[in-house]
Protein backbone atom coordinates (compact mmCIF):
# COMPACT_ATOMS: atom_id res chain seq x y z
CA UNK A 1 0.00 0.00 0.00
CA UNK A 2 1.33 3.37 -1.16
CA UNK A 3 2.34 5.86 1.68
CA UNK A 4 -0.10 9.04 1.66
CA UNK A 5 1.54 11.76 -0.03
CA UNK A 6 0.50 14.09 2.94
CA UNK A 7 0.98 13.50 6.45
CA UNK A 8 1.05 14.74 10.22
CA UNK A 9 3.72 14.32 12.71
CA UNK A 10 4.49 16.16 16.07
CA UNK A 11 8.06 16.98 16.40
CA UNK A 12 10.63 18.70 18.67
CA UNK A 13 13.17 20.94 16.12
CA UNK A 14 16.53 19.82 16.64
CA UNK A 15 18.78 21.84 14.61
CA UNK A 16 18.62 24.35 11.10
CA UNK A 17 20.74 24.62 8.44
CA UNK A 18 20.17 27.36 6.18
CA UNK A 19 19.92 26.78 2.27
CA UNK A 20 19.72 29.45 -0.72
CA UNK A 21 18.80 32.94 0.47
CA UNK A 22 15.25 31.49 2.11
CA UNK A 23 15.17 28.35 2.72
CA UNK A 24 16.20 25.92 5.91
CA UNK A 25 16.49 22.39 6.26
CA UNK A 26 15.20 21.18 10.19
CA UNK A 27 16.32 18.03 11.53
CA UNK A 28 13.01 17.02 13.62
CA UNK A 29 12.94 13.91 15.98
CA UNK A 30 9.32 12.96 16.35
CA UNK A 31 6.53 10.82 17.89
CA UNK A 32 5.53 8.54 15.01
CA UNK A 33 7.99 9.13 12.42
CA UNK A 34 11.40 9.37 14.56
CA UNK A 35 13.95 11.75 13.43
CA UNK A 36 14.44 12.93 10.31
CA UNK A 37 15.10 16.02 7.84
CA UNK A 38 12.70 18.19 5.75
CA UNK A 39 13.02 21.28 3.65
CA UNK A 40 11.00 24.65 5.05
CA UNK A 41 10.64 26.94 1.77
CA UNK A 42 11.11 30.75 2.28
CA UNK A 43 11.02 30.03 6.01
CA UNK A 44 13.60 32.98 6.79
CA UNK A 45 11.60 35.43 4.81
CA UNK A 46 10.11 38.28 7.22
CA UNK A 47 6.48 37.29 6.23
CA UNK A 48 6.73 33.27 7.01
CA UNK A 49 3.79 31.70 8.63
CA UNK A 50 5.86 29.07 9.68
CA UNK A 51 8.53 31.05 10.86
CA UNK A 52 8.31 31.25 14.95
CA UNK A 53 6.72 27.89 14.78
CA UNK A 54 9.97 25.52 13.54
CA UNK A 55 12.66 27.19 15.37
CA UNK A 56 14.71 25.19 17.33
CA UNK A 57 13.80 23.79 20.74
CA UNK A 58 10.42 24.07 19.62
CA UNK A 59 8.05 21.14 19.39
CA UNK A 60 5.33 21.70 16.83
CA UNK A 61 2.54 20.08 15.31
CA UNK A 62 3.60 19.51 11.55
CA UNK A 63 2.05 19.29 8.65
CA UNK A 64 4.48 17.65 5.39
CA UNK A 65 4.52 16.88 1.84
CA UNK A 66 6.19 13.75 0.90
CA UNK A 67 9.29 14.99 -2.29
CA UNK A 68 11.97 12.83 -4.10
CA UNK A 69 14.92 13.82 -1.99
CA UNK A 70 13.59 15.94 0.85
CA UNK A 71 10.01 16.02 2.85
CA UNK A 72 8.67 19.83 2.67
CA UNK A 73 6.86 21.39 5.53
CA UNK A 74 3.54 22.72 4.76
CA UNK A 75 2.18 24.15 7.66
CA UNK A 76 3.50 24.02 11.87
CA UNK A 77 1.57 25.32 14.99
CA UNK A 78 3.62 25.86 17.84
CA UNK A 79 2.93 23.26 21.03
CA UNK A 80 5.49 24.55 23.19
CA UNK A 81 7.58 27.45 22.29
CA UNK A 82 9.92 26.98 25.62
CA UNK A 83 10.43 31.06 25.85
CA UNK A 84 12.61 30.26 29.21
CA UNK A 85 14.58 28.45 26.75
CA UNK A 86 15.65 31.33 24.33
CA UNK A 87 16.03 33.95 27.18
CA UNK A 88 18.09 31.90 29.84
CA UNK A 89 21.56 31.06 28.42
CA UNK A 90 22.10 28.10 31.59
CA UNK A 91 19.05 26.58 30.44
CA UNK A 92 19.22 26.54 26.72
CA UNK A 93 22.82 25.03 26.94
CA UNK A 94 21.41 22.04 28.81
CA UNK A 95 18.79 21.96 26.25
CA UNK A 96 20.72 22.40 23.33
CA UNK A 97 22.72 19.31 24.61
CA UNK A 98 19.81 17.21 25.13
CA UNK A 99 18.92 17.83 21.14
CA UNK A 100 22.68 17.01 20.33
CA UNK A 101 22.33 13.68 22.15
CA UNK A 102 19.15 12.88 20.43
CA UNK A 103 20.61 13.54 17.11
CA UNK A 104 23.31 11.62 17.49
CA UNK A 105 22.72 8.45 18.99
CA UNK A 106 19.03 8.05 17.07
CA UNK A 107 18.77 6.99 13.39
CA UNK A 108 16.87 8.18 10.70
CA UNK A 109 13.16 7.45 10.45
CA UNK A 110 13.39 5.31 13.90
CA UNK A 111 10.30 5.89 16.38
CA UNK A 112 11.57 5.85 19.01
CA UNK A 113 8.01 6.73 21.58
CA UNK A 114 9.42 6.39 25.01
CA UNK A 115 12.88 8.63 23.61
CA UNK A 116 10.62 11.21 22.51
CA UNK A 117 8.21 11.26 25.56
CA UNK A 118 11.77 11.99 27.81
CA UNK A 119 12.73 14.69 26.07
CA UNK A 120 9.53 16.22 25.99
CA UNK A 121 10.22 15.78 29.56
CA UNK A 122 13.21 17.51 29.94
CA UNK A 123 12.58 20.48 27.64
CA UNK A 124 9.75 21.48 30.08
CA UNK A 125 11.55 20.78 33.15
CA UNK A 126 14.30 23.04 31.61
CA UNK A 127 11.51 25.63 30.92
CA UNK A 128 10.11 25.65 33.82
CA UNK A 129 13.47 26.14 36.30
CA UNK A 130 14.35 22.91 36.89
CA UNK A 131 18.04 23.69 35.98
CA UNK A 132 20.54 21.22 35.37
CA UNK A 133 19.43 17.90 36.99
CA UNK A 134 16.94 17.94 34.44
CA UNK A 135 18.68 17.69 31.73
CA UNK A 136 21.25 15.00 34.14
CA UNK A 137 17.97 13.02 33.77
CA UNK A 138 17.48 12.70 30.61
CA UNK A 139 21.23 11.75 29.91
CA UNK A 140 20.84 9.00 32.02
CA UNK A 141 17.28 8.06 30.59
CA UNK A 142 18.78 8.19 27.20
CA UNK A 143 21.58 5.83 28.07
CA UNK A 144 18.81 3.45 29.21
CA UNK A 145 16.66 3.60 26.37
CA UNK A 146 19.10 3.05 23.87
CA UNK A 147 20.40 0.04 25.75
CA UNK A 148 23.42 1.71 27.41
CA UNK A 149 22.19 1.75 30.96
CA UNK A 150 25.32 1.33 33.56
CA UNK A 151 24.97 -1.11 36.66
CA UNK A 152 24.59 1.01 39.16
CA UNK A 153 22.96 -1.85 41.84
CA UNK A 154 25.60 -3.95 42.42
CA UNK A 155 29.29 -4.62 40.98
CA UNK A 156 29.02 -4.58 37.17
CA UNK A 157 31.84 -7.34 37.26
CA UNK A 158 30.71 -9.83 40.23
CA UNK A 159 27.52 -8.58 40.88
CA UNK A 160 28.31 -8.24 44.35
CA UNK A 161 26.88 -5.75 47.21
CA UNK A 162 28.42 -2.64 46.81
CA UNK A 163 29.25 -0.92 50.00
CA UNK A 164 28.01 2.52 50.85
CA UNK A 165 31.39 3.93 49.88
CA UNK A 166 33.54 5.86 47.30
CA UNK A 167 32.63 3.63 43.83
CA UNK A 168 34.41 3.48 40.48
CA UNK A 169 32.47 4.30 37.92
CA UNK A 170 33.51 2.42 34.87
CA UNK A 171 32.09 2.71 31.22
CA UNK A 172 34.01 0.12 30.16
CA UNK A 173 33.05 -2.10 32.81
CA UNK A 174 29.51 -1.32 32.53
CA UNK A 175 29.17 0.52 35.56
CA UNK A 176 29.59 0.44 39.16
CA UNK A 177 32.47 -1.33 40.20
CA UNK A 178 33.36 -2.99 43.33
CA UNK A 179 37.38 -2.38 45.43
CA UNK A 180 38.60 -5.87 44.51
CA UNK A 181 37.06 -5.97 41.20
CA UNK A 182 39.06 -2.23 40.30
CA UNK A 183 41.90 -3.84 38.58
CA UNK A 184 39.72 -5.14 36.18
CA UNK A 185 37.65 -2.64 35.33
CA UNK A 186 40.01 -0.82 32.56
CA UNK A 187 39.63 2.36 34.23
CA UNK A 188 37.12 4.89 35.45
CA UNK A 189 36.00 7.65 37.49
CA UNK A 190 35.61 7.66 41.52
CA UNK A 191 31.37 8.99 42.39
CA UNK A 192 30.62 9.55 45.93
CA UNK A 193 27.99 8.04 47.81
CA UNK A 194 25.42 11.56 47.09
CA UNK A 195 26.40 10.67 43.20
CA UNK A 196 25.42 6.89 43.80
CA UNK A 197 22.24 8.02 45.27
CA UNK A 198 21.67 10.49 42.82
CA UNK A 199 21.90 8.09 39.94
CA UNK A 200 19.48 5.18 41.27
CA UNK A 201 17.07 7.76 42.28
CA UNK A 202 17.29 9.43 38.68
CA UNK A 203 16.08 6.05 37.33
CA UNK A 204 12.90 5.80 39.49
CA UNK A 205 11.75 9.32 39.53
CA UNK A 206 10.46 11.81 36.20
CA UNK A 207 12.35 15.08 35.61
CA UNK A 208 10.11 17.28 37.36
CA UNK A 209 10.83 15.17 40.46
CA UNK A 210 14.06 14.74 39.75
CA UNK A 211 14.83 18.70 39.02
CA UNK A 212 13.14 19.40 41.90
CA UNK A 213 15.74 18.16 44.29
CA UNK A 214 18.29 20.20 46.12
CA UNK A 215 21.85 18.62 45.19
CA UNK A 216 24.35 21.36 45.74
CA UNK A 217 27.25 22.76 43.24
CA UNK A 218 29.80 20.08 44.29
CA UNK A 219 27.44 17.63 44.35
CA UNK A 220 25.77 18.77 40.88
CA UNK A 221 29.24 18.94 38.95
CA UNK A 222 30.35 15.31 39.90
CA UNK A 223 26.91 13.56 38.51
CA UNK A 224 27.18 15.93 35.16
CA UNK A 225 31.28 14.64 34.86
CA UNK A 226 30.19 11.25 35.90
CA UNK A 227 26.89 10.58 33.25
CA UNK A 228 29.44 12.93 30.41
CA UNK A 229 32.11 10.20 31.06
CA UNK A 230 29.69 7.39 29.87
CA UNK A 231 27.87 9.83 27.24
CA UNK A 232 31.82 10.37 25.75
CA UNK A 233 32.11 6.77 26.29
CA UNK A 234 29.19 5.44 24.00
CA UNK A 235 29.15 8.05 21.65
CA UNK A 236 32.84 8.12 20.95
CA UNK A 237 33.26 11.88 21.31
CA UNK A 238 32.60 14.61 23.33
CA UNK A 239 29.11 16.38 22.29
CA UNK A 240 29.63 19.98 20.97
CA UNK A 241 26.63 21.47 23.00
CA UNK A 242 28.34 19.88 26.15
CA UNK A 243 31.53 22.01 25.73
CA UNK A 244 29.42 25.23 25.03
CA UNK A 245 27.35 24.43 28.82
CA UNK A 246 30.22 23.77 30.62
CA UNK A 247 31.98 27.17 29.32
CA UNK A 248 28.30 28.48 30.30
CA UNK A 249 28.47 27.06 33.83
CA UNK A 250 31.80 28.19 34.44
CA UNK A 251 31.06 32.00 34.01
CA UNK A 252 27.88 31.43 36.12
CA UNK A 253 30.84 30.21 39.03
CA UNK A 254 32.66 32.94 38.38
CA UNK A 255 29.96 35.31 38.71
CA UNK A 256 28.38 33.88 41.40
CA UNK A 257 31.80 34.07 43.24
CA UNK A 258 32.25 37.54 42.37
CA UNK A 259 35.09 37.46 39.85
CA UNK A 260 33.29 37.73 36.85
CA UNK A 261 35.33 40.23 34.25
Amino acid sequence: MPRPRVYRAEGVVLRRRNLGEADSILTVFSLGEGKFDAIARGVRKARSRMRGHLEPLTRSRLLLARGRTLDVFTQAETISAHRRLREDLAASAEALCCLELVDRFTGEREPLPELYALLVAALEALDAGGGPLAARHFEQGLLSLLGYEPRIDACALCEGRLPEEETLLSPTAGGLVCRPCRPRAGGGRAVSVTVVKLLRFARRVDAETFAALRAGPAEAEELRAAIAELVRYHLDREPNARRFAEGVGALDRLAARGRFP
